[in-house]
Parts: structure tokens; sequence; C-alpha cells
């Protein structure tokens, strides 16, 4: 894999940038550095890379789950979209690279604000894969573009962050760390953290299993099982329980009936009751609208004259009308009206010709009053205009007296400023020197108090120092005499374990669990051959005894079918002969005899004479009588041969499902039995021989053998583990006195360098004293900073202080003079601004009073009233308009009263001629009436004018009501007296058919009787059965439980083994196990790159743990703590394990392209040379390899750079130098 260019736009601080590593200067040069100050966004190229490829970086990983608002949208913190540039629409990250199949490809992350605007909302990323140099899309789904891109690269996320951006200073605390901590590391850095996932789940899973366990095993208590006795007693008693059941339940059946027959009698009764109550009811509202219906018949009759009698009636109200019409018409007096309608039309006359005078008058007058508005008008701009300049000239006026005064109190206080700076510099004058190049004096004297300072430092770390240096010799030598003694010690202990070991490896145990299995195996199938061939006996007398019960119960089941053959024959003779008797006595059979006259023929056979004719044939009816007994005997016959053949249909299928059942089990015994002895056979050994008194005596030896392997096993173990205390006791004494011997060796280094330090520093110290002795030696200062009265800090203010009174007073006389030619200025301009005001003040007097004049002659056109001269032609115009108007008013009604009067007159003679009409109709209405009347008399004698007129004011739907209602009602009343008679026909055959001997009380106490006898019975029968049933529920799933137990035994043993190796709470075991694995291997890789930067050294684990330690090649292969290495040599080997790291997370996979993140910062001069000779030599791999750094010495030994710079406004630019 390797990368061939980056682009990209608008990504954190980065506008646009192309790095191009196909195109000089970067095509030729194998090692490149990122160069730029702290925050210039070095680090987001690596980032930009990371999005383009797997559209995530590592530095965002870590934030989960809370939000933040990002210029109006609300994100997560890892949400790869906060790297967009703020202020900007779009951004985009893209990279060229060469795939594992050699071709190249193009990726590109892309994120977008909607409407293509800066404050859009912000819209899902988009991630692409092209394939070059066609552009050809590959992939535009975000998910399956990554899965496409990790194919084509040979890397997942986690592989290519490891593999291709190296961070060797995790490695640097790798290498100082615990066996605890390494392995935690080691897990992180290689992410194979599913093992401590493993052992965390071997450890729960154990745990599970072991309740699991100890929950089925409690639960077993709960079930109880019947002994065979109280089995036996309760099939027993159920088995009465259903003959008592069966029993009661016939007795139930005929009592019910009986309770039925009065139950009927009883709804007969009420029946017969309510079909009176009904009779009674209809004749009672037949009664009460009887003379309802009469008079709606009466109405009915009346209904011819009531149109004469409604016209009558409505004449004789228009007559009533007409005649106050008349009476008001004649009481109008129309002359009075019209007189005085003339009388107000002749005033309004008068009125009208006063107002037109009144305006002609007004027209002279009305011109004055509009020419005086003129001047008037003139003269308010004339004043307003000089108010307004008289105004601007005082504000101006106030302006230049505020600036006077301004002017003049700035003189002042910059003239007394002055004289006080001027003060303090004359007092600090020695402080001059130092205000004119303070820079330079400040970093002398910063130098000289740090070397002082450094001076009394190291003196007193070399005290302190010698003294650790004793302290560390006497435990050096304490701690040789340690290791020697453990040594003897593990020595010792090692000698008792190889005897043992001997003595354990002269005893074969696979040999003895091999034959214990066998004898298990033995005695187990002649236990099955036995069992097998009781079954087999048991099976085969009870098939016998079967078979017998099978031919008693054939012979039985044949005569049963015989009885029930004869059964039916029987009955359906006796229900043939039953049926012709019903026939002839049917209903309609007798209906049709009691319409038979003597000597005339049937209308069925034509027989004349008739001997059934008579309604009374008691011996026909006895003969039906006799038959039915006798039908319902034969029933009664065959029901119950049917029931017993049924019965014992069924007690013969249950023997021949019995004699299947022991003929199954004995095939299934002889074929067991069979099995038994081929396999006997076949695995024969000499044990087979043996009797089973002999097989028990040889598998107590070989346990007894076992059992003392297993012991002497344990006592293994345990010197095992105390020899691996005292090794790792020994291993812990040992590194403690190999850091003794550092700490040591390192107090030496250290003292030394101290010395060194010290010669310098007291060199250093004369220089610059004698230098600034030259220049300050009479100054209080300098007697101040060298007996430490005075900090620099403080001098540093003071010159500070100096400096800005200096600058202070520069100030101070530039206002001065600045305030006193303005004082100059401001003096002509007040002098003349004041002359202007008083000008102009004058002339607004003179205006003011001629306005005055004026408005006096102008109120007095109007007699001092305040109106305008058109407010005033308007309201002498409104005046003639008002009373033209009544004039015409007056006119008008005038006109209307003479109208009036004819129109009177016209109705008058109208109203007078309908009145004459309509008496002369009335007659004849009343005449055409009274003759009616005489007829209806004639009909109803009673009739009287009064009733005639309650009748008409019925409706003919009324009428219609009534008399649909008594027909309804009549009809009513003859259904009801059909059903009465019908109910007390009925209630009378009930009373005279199968009446119970006992009375209605002593039934239902006989039934509640029988009812709780009944639910007793139930209840025994239940619960007796339900005992049952739970005792064989209760076996069957016992031995099931039983089963389960076993097995799930066999699984805790696994587990708690499993455990107990691999597995505890925080899978810690599991994972230091693995992450030994891991270190070998990580160190196989690390080494095959430490030879490449330092054949001198060379790492290995030691063994059973994850500690690291050196082989030293130019030591013989002196095996030391890594611990011993100095700072350069600890970068190249972290440095050998973060490409070893690279290594192992490609595996297969060639990674071309390379990227080292800082580390290099905190290295001294001498490391770092060393380092970038170690990366000279890793580029000479053939590897494109780029480090990320702002060490200037670094950037000096790299020839070619991708810089990135600061650039105001927030914004970082990028150029390849």
């Amino acid at each position: 894999m390797k990368i061939t260019a980056v682009r990209i736009h608008n990504l954190a601080s980065i506008v646009d940038a192309e790095i191009d590593f196909l195109a000089a200067p970067l095509k030729d040069a194998g090692l490149f550095a990122i160069t730029g100050d702290t925050g210039a966004g070095k680090s987001t190229i690596l980032d930009a890379i990371c999005l383009a490829l797997y559209a995530k970086t590592a530095r965002l990983g870590g934030d989960r789950g809370n939000k933040v608002e990002f210029q109006g949208d609300s994100i997560r913190l890892n949400d790869a979209r906060n790297l967009l540039r703020r202020g900007t629409s779009n951004g985009f990250a893209e990279v060229d690279f060469v795939g594992q199949d050699k071709e190249s490809y193009r990726a590109c992350w892309s994120v977008n604000r909607s409407r293509g605007k800066s404050d859009g909302n912000l819209q899902a990323a988009q991630h692409t894969l092209y394939l070059l140099p066609d552009d050809t899309l590959i992939s535009s789904d975000k998910s399956k573009t990554v899965k496409q891109i990790e194919a084509k690269i040979g890397l997942t996320f986690d592989q290519f962050s490891r593999a291709v951006l190296l961070a060797q200073h995790e490695f640097a605390a790798f290498l100082k760390a615990t066996g605890d901590e390494r392995a935690q590391l080691l897990e992180c850095l290689t992410g194979t953290d599913k093992f401590s996932r493993i052992g965390v789940r071997i450890f729960e899973r154990n745990k599970e299993l072991k309740e699991k366990f100890e929950l089925l095993q409690a639960s077993l208590a709960s079930y109880t099982l019947l002994s065979e006795d109280e089995l036996a007693a309760k099939q027993t008693s159920l088995n009465e329980l259903k003959l008592q059941i069966e029993h009661t339940k016939k007795t139930l059946t005929t009592t019910e009936k009986n309770l039925n027959w009065y139950k009927q009698a009883n709804t007969l009764e009420q029946a017969l009751k309510q079909a009176q109550q009904n009779q009674q009811q209809a004749q009672n509202e037949l009664n009460a609208i009887a003379q309802q219906s009469e008079q709606a018949k009466q109405a009915q009759c009346a209904l011819e004259i009531k149109d004469n009698r409604s016209r009558f009636k409505s004449l004789t109200a228009q007559n009533i009308e007409l005649s106050t019409k008349v009476s008001d018409l004649k009481s109008i007096d129309h002359t009075a009206i019209i007189t005085a309608h003339a009388n107000t039309l002749s005033k309004h006359q008068e009125i009208l010709q006063t107002a037109k005078e009144q305006k002609q008058t007004a027209e002279p007058i009305i011109a004055k009053a509009r020419e005086l508005d003129s001047q008037l008008a003139i003269q308010a701009q004339t004043i307003a205009s000089l108010t307004q300049q008289s105004e601007k000239e005082q504000l101006q006026l106030n302006d230049l007296q505020q600036q006077f005064k301004q002017s003049q109190s700035v003189l002042d206080e910059a003239t007394k400023l002055s004289a006080q700076h001027q003060q303090w510099l004359t007092t600090h004058t020695q402080l001059k020197p130092l205000a004119n190049d303070w820079n330079y004096y400040q970093h002398s004297f910063n130098q000289f108090l740090n070397a002082t300072e450094q001076l009394k430092t190291t003196a007193h770390q070399n005290q302190k120092l010698v003294a650790e240096q004793a302290k560390q010799a006497t435990l050096l030598t304490a701690q040789n005499a340690k290791v020697e003694s453990q040594e003897q010690l593990l020595a010792s202990e090692q000698k008792n374990l190889n005897q043992l070991n001997e003595q354990q490896r002269q005893f074969n145990i696979e040999q003895c669990d091999v034959k214990l299995k066998n004898i298990d195996y033995l005695k187990d199938q002649r236990e099955r051959y036995k069992q097998f061939n009781h079954e087999l006996k048991y099976s085969t007398q009870q098939q016998t005894r079967v078979a017998e019960k099978l031919i008693q119960s054939e012979q039985a089941q044949n005569a049963l079918l015989q009885n029930l053959a004869s059964c039916e024959q029987t009955l359906k003779h006796n229900e043939y002969t039953l049926s012709q008797a019903r026939l002839r006595a049917s209903e309609n059979v007798e209906h049709l005899r009691t319409q038979l006259a003597p000597n005339e023929p049937c209308l069925v056979c034509g027989a004349t004479e008739h001997p059934y004719a008579s309604t009374q044939n008691q011996q026909l009816n006895n003969l039906i009588a006799d038959f039915e007994t006798a039908y319902n005997n034969a029933k009664q016959q065959r029901d119950s041969a049917q029931t017993q053949l049924h019965q014992h249909q069924t007690q013969h299928a249950v023997l021949v499902a019995e004699q299947t059942q022991h003929s199954q089990a004995i095939q299934i015994a002889q074929a067991k039995q069979l099995e038994i002895k081929t396999t006997m056979q076949d695995a024969r050994t000499e044990l087979n021989d043996l009797t089973t008194e002999k097989l028990d005596e040889t598998y107590k030896q070989l346990s007894e053998q076992k059992a003392q392997y297993f012991e002497v096993q344990t006592q293994l173990r345990t010197l095992q583990e105390k020899v691996n205390q005292q090794f790792n006791a020994l291993k812990t004494e040992q590194h403690a006195q190999q850091q003794l011997q550092n700490q040591h060796v390192e107090l030496t280094n250290q003292l030394n360098q101290l010395s060194r330090k010290h010669n310098e520093l007291s060199v250093q110290i004369n220089e610059l004293s004698a230098a600034l002795n030259a220049q300050f030696e009479h100054s209080d200062f300098w007697q101040q900073l060298q007996s430490e009265s005075l900090t620099l800090s403080d001098l540093n203010k003071q010159v500070e202080q100096y400096q800005q009174t200096l600058t202070q007073l520069e100030q101070s006389q530039k206002q001065l003079d600045s305030a006193n030619q303005q004082l100059q200025q401001l003096t002509p301009l007040i002098t003349k601004s004041e002359h202007a005001l008083k000008a102009l003040n004058d002339d607004l007097a003179k205006a003011q009073q001629q306005q005055n004049i004026t408005q006096s002659e102008r109120l007095a056109l109007f007699n001092n009233e305040q109106i305008s001269a058109s407010d005033y032609q308007t309201k002498l115009a409104m005046q003639l308009e008002q009373c033209q108007t009544q004039l015409n008013a007056s006119q008008q009604a005038h006109e209307k009263a003479i109208k009036q009067r004819d129109e009177h007159a016209i109705t008058l003679k109208n109203v007078e001629q309908r009145l004459q009409e309509h008496a002369q109709e009335l007659t004849s209405l009343e005449a055409r009436y009274l003759e009616w009347f005489t007829d209806f008399k004639a009909q109803h004698s009673d009739a009287t004018h009064e009733q005639v007129t309650i009748l008409l004011t019925l409706s003919s739907e009324q009428i219609k009501a009534h008399l649909k209602q008594f027909e309804q009602v009549s009809q009513t009343l003859t259904d009801t007296n059909a059903a009465l008679k019908q109910q007390q026909k009925s209630y009378t055959e009930h009373q005279n058919t199968d009446k119970p001997s006992k009375n209605h009380d002593e039934l239902t106490e006989q039934l509640n009787v029988l009812n709780t006898q009944q639910t007793e019975l139930q209840n025994s029968l239940l619960a007796t059965n339900t005992a049952i049933e739970q005792h064989n529920q209760n076996a069957k799933t016992l031995k099931g439980k039983q089963a389960e137990l076993t097995t799930l035994k066999t699984q805790v043993d696994q587990w708690h083994l499993l455990n107990k190796v691999l597995g505890d709470a925080t899978g810690k075991t599991m994972r230091n196990l693995a992450q030994t694995q891991t270190l070998k291997i990580l160190l196989h890789y690390a080494n095959s790159h430490l030879k490449t930067l330092n054949k001198r050294y060379e790492l290995t684990a030691i063994e059973h743990s994850l500690d690291i330690a050196i082989i030293d090649r130019d030591m013989a292969d002196e095996q030391r703590s890594v611990n011993t290495l100095s700072g350069g040599e600890s970068f190249l080997v972290s440095l050998a394990l973060a490409l070893g790291l690279a290594s192992l997370s490609s595996n297969k996979v060639r990674i071309n392209s390379l990227f080292i993140d800082e580390g290099f910062g905190t290295l001294d001069s001498e490391t770092l040379s060393v380092a970038m000779d170690a990366l000279d030599s890793l580029q000479a791999q053939g590897r494109k390899v780029g480090v990320i750094s702002h060490v200037s010495e670094m950037s000096e030994r790299v020839a070619t750079q991708v810089h990135v710079a600061k650039k105001p406004g927030g914004y970082s630019s990028v150029e390849i130098v």
C-alpha cells in the first residue's frame, strides 16, 4: 500500500492544500518532514488521510455520546464533520493510493451545507472510491466504500492507525511498565482485547453454571412421590368414585325431569293468568274508546258542512275589519292638513330670500380676509427663518465656548502632569542607561541570576547524591547476599522436584485409567445383560397371560354381537308396529273421523261403515300404550347391548395393545442381549475371564494406585509452585540487584555530570559579574540584585515604569502645545458669533411686531371669530342650501296632502261596496247550514249547534285515527279471547299428564342433596385424579431432572477447571497469557527492524512473564534490564517496537508509506542525531517516511519539507520546500 497524493479543502485550519508524492521534490525524497508551529495544522494532514480512506479519525475516536452545537447543528463530538472549517459551505479530503493489486485508486470524503451556503444545515457526509486513471466510480455508498477500501489496502482502520501512523512514544512508556501495565498496553496497541473478554466470559459462564446446578439440585427436593400402597389405594378410590358419580347422575336426571313438570305447570299457569289479563285489558280499552269512536263517526258526517262554517267565520271577521276601516277613513280632516302645509311653504320661501341677500353682502369681506391671510403667511415664514438662524447661531456660539473651556482644562492638566513626570525622571536618573537598552541588560542579568541559582542547586544535589551513593553501596552488598542465598534454596527445591518427577514417570496413569474404564464397562454390560434377561422372562409370562385373556375376550365379543343383532331386529319390529298404530290415531285422522256421517262413504277409503268414528276409542288407546311399552323395552335392551359391546371392545383393544407391547419388549430385550454378547466378544480382554469378586479386587488395587499417583501429583504441583515461587523470588532479587547496580552506575554518572556543570557555571558567573561591574559597580540596583534584596522582576517593573514615564512626559508636552494653539484659534471665532446672534435677534423682534398688527385687522373682519375665508364662504353656502332643502320639503308635503285626500275618497267607496257583498254571501251560507243541521238532527236527536262546532274542530286525520284505533282494539279483543281458550286447554291437559308423586319442595330438597353429593364426589374424584397425575408427572420430571443434573454436573466440572486455569472477574489471567504470546511475536518483528537500526541490541521476553530484557551483543550476549538503556538507545528500541507493531498489524500487507508523529521534542542533540541516522536507514528500506515535528534541528537535517504555516485570519497554508 502506497499513498501517492493528498488533497485538502476547508478542513480545520487548512483552506486548500495538495501534497503530490509523485511530483518533485517529494518524488525523489524517501524521508520528508511535516513542519510548522504548534496548532498550525500538521496533524490535520493525517486526519485528512484517515477521513478519505475510512471516514473517521483517530483523534475523534474517544469522544462518544455527547453532542455539541456546530454552527446551528447539533452533532456528536466524535462526528468527523466537526473538522469542517467554520464559515464555509463545503469541504473534502481526497487521497490517491496504490492498492495491494497494484492498481491506482482515489478515495474522497466530502461534506456540504444545504443550498451551498455557509449558514445552511449540515448535510450527511459523502464517501466515494474511484479507479484511476479513468475516474471510474467503484462505490458511493458510505459503508460499502469503507469495505472496498479495506479490501484494496488490506488493512482495517485500527490496523492502518497502528501500521501507518506510528506513535513510538507509547512504546517508551511500554518499555518502563510493569508486567500487568505492559499487558494492558499490548492489548490496546494490538487491538487484542478479545482475550480479556474471553477470560471474563469464562468466569461468568462458570458462575452461571454453578448457580444453575445449585438451583436445579435444590429444586429436586420440591418433588414428592406416592408409595406403591398409596398409589394402589388412590386408584381403587378413583374407580369407586366413578361408579358413585354415574349412579348419582341418573338420580339427578329423574329428579330434574320431575321438577321440570312443576316448572312447566307454573309456566302454563302464568301464561293463563297473562291471557286473562290481556283479555280484560283489551275489553277495558274497547270500553274506554267507545265514546271517542262514536264522536269520530259523527264528525265524519259533519265534514260535509265544514267548508260552509269556515267560510261563514272568515266573512264575519272580514266585515268587522272593513267596518273599522270605514270609521277610520271618515274621521280624517284633510282641509286642515292642506292649510297647515301651505302656511309652512310660504315661511320657508321668505327664509331662502334672506339667505341669498346675506351671501351677496359677505363677498367683499371674504376677499379682504384672503388678502390678510396671505400677508400673515409671509410674515410667519420670515419669523420662522429668523428664529431658525438665531437658534443655529446660538448653538454654534455654545459649541465654541465649550471647546474653549475644554482646551483650557487640557492645558492645565498637561502642565501639571508634565511637572510630575519631570520630577520622577530626575529622581530615578540611574535607570536611564537600562531603559535605553533594557532587552540586552535584562538578558545579561537573567543569565547571571540563573547561573548563580543553578550553582547553588548543583552544590546541593552533589551533596545529596554522595549520601545516596553511599546508601546504595550498602544496599547492593546486602542484595548480593540475598541473591546467593536464594540461588542455594532454589537448587535444593529443584533437586526434590526432579526426584518426584522421576517417581511419577515410572507409573503409567493412562494405562491405569484404561483398565479402570474397562472394568466399569464390563461390570455395566454384565448388569445390563441380567436386567434384559429379567425383562425377557417377565414379558414372556405376561404375553402368555394376555393371550389367554384375548381368547376369552373374542368369545365374549361374538356372544355380545349376536345379542345386539337380536335386539336390533326386535326394536325395528316394535318401532314399525308402534308407527302404524300412531298413524291410525293421529290428529288429522281423528279430525276426519269426526266428519264421518252414518251410511255416507268415507273420503279416504269410500266405506259406508265407520267402526272408529267414535271420538272416545279406549281400545285403540290401550293398544297404542302397549306398543309404546314394548318399543321402549326393546330400545333399552338394544342400548344396553350396545353399551356392553362398546365396553368389551375397549377392553379387547387394551388387551391387543398390551399383547403388542409385550411382543415388542421381548424383541427389544433379545436384540439388546445379542448386542451385548457381540460387543463383549469383539472387545474381549483378560478381564472377561475374571469373576465379579476378582474384578472388584482388581478395581480396588488400581484405584488405590491412581489415588497415590494423584497424591504425589498434588505434592509435585505444590513443590513446583514452591520452586516457581523461589524462582520468581530469585528473579525479583536479581532484578533488584540489577536495579541497584544500575542505580549505582547512574549515581556515579550524575556526580560526574554535576561536577562538570559546577565548573561551567562558575566560569560563566565570573565572566558576567566582571562585565556588569564595569558598568553598574556603584548602582544601587546592581548591589541589591547581587544581595538578592531586589528581584529581576522588580527591576523590570522599575525600568518599564521609567520608560512609561518618559513616554508620558512626551505626550503631556504634545498636549500642552496643542491646547495653546487651539485657544488662540477659538477667541476670534467666539467674538464674531456673538455679533451675528445680536443682529438676528433684532430682526426677529421687528417681524413679530408687524405680524401682531396684521392679525388684529384680520380678526375684526369676522367679529373676532377665528375662521378662515374659505370656511366662512362654505358656511354661508351651507345655510343657503339648507333653506332651499326645507322649501322643497314643504312643497312636497303640501302636494302629498292633496293626493291623500283624493285617494281616501276612492278607498272609502270600495270598502262600503265589499261590506254589502259580504252581507249577501253570509245570508246564503247560513241558510245552507240550517238546512244541513235539520237533516243531522233527524239522525242524532241530541245534537246541538255547540256540538257541531266541537265536531268541526276534529281534522280528517284525527277522525281516521280514532276509527282505526277502534278497529284494532276490537281485533285485539277477539285475539285475546282465542288465546285465553287455548291456554285454558293447555293448562288442563298438563295437569292430567304424568304428575309426580312428590311435591315441588320435596323434589327441590332432593335435588339440592343430590347436587351436593355430586359436587363432593366430583371434588374427591378431582383430588384423587390430581394426586395420581401429580405422582406420574413428578416421576417423569424427576427422571428428566436427574439426567439434566448429571449433564450439568459434567459441564460445571469442565468450566470450573477452565476458570481455574484461564478465568477471573477482570479477564486479567487470560489477557496476560495471551499477551505473553503477542509480546513474543511483537519482539520478533521488532528485532528484525532493530537489526537495521542498531545491531548491538536484541529484545527478548523473560520466560513465562511479560517482562522484557535486552541482549547486548557487544557484551558477550549479556542480558540486562531495558531501564539501563540511554535516551538515544531507548528511542531506537521504541522505534523498532513501533515498526514491529506496524509489521504485526499489516501482517502480509506491504506498507510503503509511514508517518511518525512527534516524539522528538524531548531528545537532546546527541540522541536526536542518532534518531536521524535511524530514520535515514529506515528510508533505505524502500519506504517513504514522513516525520511530523517542530524541532528545528530535525527540520535542518531533512531537506524535503511539507511546511504548514499560520496565516492571519485563523487559517494555514501548506507549502512543499
